[in-house]
């Protein structure tokens, strides 16, 4: 499994209108992808403009079929997207460590 974490940090006079953009752009993401085990958007509670799309995905094809054959480094984003951050978008991503 492959955890890929977008955020963002988003001015704060355009948290709402972002949260928004997000919500209405994944609503149908486990529909329209194979392989999106799950996803959710988290709002840091001391920060509320640090804001994460976090997705569980099964393997790396499953990704390249979301985000294209960059995954590993192009975040997916939305069209004016950069109008609501105060700083660019940061990618990430993990694999579950078992101990």
């Amino acid at each position: 499994m492959i955890i890929r974490v977008s955020e963002a940090h988003v001015a704060p006079d355009h948290i709402e209108e972002f949260l928004e953009q997000l919500h209405a752009l994944v609503a149908d993401f486990p529909t329209r992808y194979d392989g999106l085990v799950s996803h959710e958007i988290l709002t840091d509670m001391g920060d509320p403009g640090r804001i994460q799309y976090v997705s569980r995905w099964t393997d790396q094809i499953a990704l390249i079929a979301y985000a294209g054959e960059a995954w590993a480094h192009d975040p997916v984003t939305f069209p004016d997207e950069d109008r609501y951050l105060t700083t660019p978008l940061t990618l990430r991503h993990f694999a579950i460590t078992t101990i």
